[in-house]
C-alpha cells in the first residue's frame, strides 16, 4: 500500500467499526480533507449502526412481549379450560354408576367445555400468523381478524372504515396489534354480545376504536393492568407511535378503547 486511511466509527459505547482506504486515485497520499470527509462518513454510519442496533432491540422486546402476552392468554384460558376438562370428566366417571342422570349431564357439559377449548386454541393459533399488511392494508387485516374472530367466537362484530390510512410500515403492525388486544378483550373476558370496531383515517389523523356491550370493568385496579387485558401494553405502544389510547369503561356498561393517532 502506498497510501493509506483510517478512521474509527466510534459510538457512545465506543468504537464499533473502522473505515479503511488505500491506494488513493490521482494523489500519492490522503490528505485533511480526505480525512474530514471519511470523519463525516463514520459520524453518520455510527448513527445509523445504532439506530439500526435500537431497532433490533425494540423488536426483540415486542417479540417477547408478544410471548409473554401468548403465555397469559394460554393460562388465563386455555389452561383453565382443560382443568375444568379434567375435572368434570372426574365427575361423570363418578356419577356414571349411581346416578346415571348426572352424569350425562357432566358429559354434556364436557362436550360445551372441549368445543369452548377448540376454539380458543383456533383462536390463538390464527392470531400468531402475521398479517400481510403490505398486500391487504390496514382495513383488509382488520377485516379478516374480524371475520376470524366471528368464526371462532360466534360473537357479532361490525366493522365501519372510512379510509384506510395505512404506511405499509411497522407503525401499522402496532395499530394492529393494538386493535387486536382490545378485539379478544372484548370477545374473551368482556362476554360482550355485540362489538362495533370503526377505522377512520384522514390526511391528519388516524383512529381505531374498538367498544363492546360487555361486562365492562374498572381501569384503574391495579390487578388488572398488571395481569389480564393488556391495559399498559395497549398505552405504551399508542405512546411510542406519538399517539394516546382513551379506555372508557365501568362495570356493567360495555367498554370502548380508542386509539388516536396523528398522521403528519
Amino acid at each position: 500500500m502506498r497510501s493509506f486511511l483510517g478512521v474509527p466509527i466510534v459510538a457512545r459505547e465506543g468504537v464499533i467499526g473502522a473505515f479503511y482506504l488505500t491506494e488513493k486515485e490521482g494523489g500519492a497520499a490522503f490528505d485533511d480533507a480526505d480525512q474530514e470527509l471519511i470523519e463525516l462518513l463514520a459520524a453518520h454510519a455510527a448513527i445509523a449502526i445504532t439506530n439500526a442496533r435500537l431497532y433490533e432491540h425494540s423488536r426483540e422486546l415486542s417479540i417477547l412481549s408478544e410471548r409473554n402476552r401468548l403465555a397469559l392468554e394460554l393460562h388465563d384460558v386455555v389452561s383453565q379450560k382443560l382443568f375444568s376438562l379434567n375435572l368434570t370428566a372426574e365427575a361423570a366417571a363418578t356419577l356414571l354408576d349411581r346416578d346415571p342422570a348426572a352424569a350425562r349431564a357432566q358429559l354434556v357439559r364436557l362436550r360445551e367445555l372441549a368445543r369452548e377449548t377448540l376454539a380458543e386454541l383456533r383462536s390463538l393459533i390464527l392470531g400468531l400468523r402475521p398479517a400481510d399488511l403490505q398486500r391487504d392494508g390496514l382495513e383488509g387485516a382488520l377485516r379478516k381478524e374480524i371475520a376470524m374472530l366471528r368464526r371462532v367466537h360466534g360473537v357479532e362484530v361490525e366493522f365501519h372504515a372510512q379510509g384506510d390510512g395505512s404506511d405499509g410500515g411497522e407503525r401499522d403492525v402496532e395499530v394492529l396489534r393494538i386493535a387486536n388486544e382490545a378485539l379478544h378483550n372484548a370477545v374473551r373476558h368482556a362476554r360482550a354480545a355485540r362489538v362495533v370496531v370503526r377505522l377512520e383515517a384522514t390526511d391528519a389523523m388516524l383512529v381505531v376504536e374498538v367498544a363492546d356491550d360487555g361486562v365492562g370493568f374498572d381501569p384503574n385496579r391495579v390487578e388488572l393492568r398488571s395481569r389480564h387485558l393488556g391495559l399498559t401494553t395497549m398505552e405504551e405502544r399508542a405512546s411510542e407511535l406519538g399517539g394516546r389510547i382513551e379506555i372508557c369503561s365501568s362495570p356493567g356498561a360495555g367498554t370502548t378503547v380508542r386509539l388516536e393517532l396523528a398522521t403528519e
